[in-house]
């Protein structure tokens, strides 16, 4: 599999923009509406891991690829994503909204009291949870 996508891959190829703090040693946090990212001109990343943890609350229908895995989403969903699984969300209608946050392991350690991100239950690799 190729390399991870890169915060600053994901900022250059999505926003077209860096933010001057991205390599601070405090770690890195920001949010992002969903409906910004969907559409006919939407970028699309391809299916791959990142450097980065997201969480994303989404609106409307669409798949999640990960691992070897499919979830179809109708309605609403809240996912986690780690750097370990690679992942891709592909809109399967314009009618998307949510939001998302992305963060690194920097980021996050300063609040954890466990050993790191991945022994949290949400990010541990393996772990899903669905309703009907």
């Amino acid at each position: 599999m190729s390399k991870p996508l890169t915060l600053e891959d994901f900022y250059q190829q999505k926003i077209h923009w860096l933010p001057d703090n991205l390599k601070q040693d405090i770690g890195h946090f920001n949010v992002f509406r969903l409906d910004d990212f969907v559409g006919p001109n939407a970028c699309h990343l391809p299916y791959s891991r990142k450097d980065f943890y997201k969480i994303t609350l989404v609106s409307g229908r669409s798949n999640y690829h990960f691992a070897d895995k499919t979830i179809e989403i109708r309605g609403n969903a809240l996912l986690f994503a780690n750097p370990m699984v690679p992942y891709d969300w592909e809109p399967l209608d314009d009618h998307q909204s949510g939001y998302f946050c992305i963060f690194t392991e920097a980021f996050l350690q300063r609040y954890l009291q466990t050993a790191g991100p991945l022994e949290l239950p949400m990010f541990r690799p393996g772990g899903s949870r669905s309703t009907p």
